[in-house]
């Protein structure tokens, strides 16, 4: 009787210590995947951040305030004459 007892015992106990095993490998290898996902979305994001700090650098330079003086405002430099072509 106790050496069915004991058979039964350490079988419920590999088969559970079986399922704790499995179920952490796969938990292991969600973590895994997304910690790839989460880096993958920094190097992205980085990468807006750079084209955004590029972009602020040319709305702020000098050559892009003139050519929205030019073109929006209709803005000359002393001195230039301005031809309008009112034929196209």
């Amino acid at each position: 009787m106790d050496k069915i007892f004991v058979r039964v015992f350490l079988s419920v106990f590999i088969c559970a210590v079986g399922f704790g095993v499995v179920s952490q490998a796969k938990a292991y290898d969600r973590v895994k995947q997304e910690r790839v996902e989460i880096a993958s979305q920094i190097e992205e994001e980085q990468e807006r951040q750079l084209e955004f700090e590029k972009r602020k650098e040319y709305y702020n330079s000098d050559s892009y305030i003139e050519q929205i003086a030019r073109e929006q405002l209709g803005m000359v430099k002393p001195n230039e004459v301005l031809y309008i072509n009112r034929g196209q």
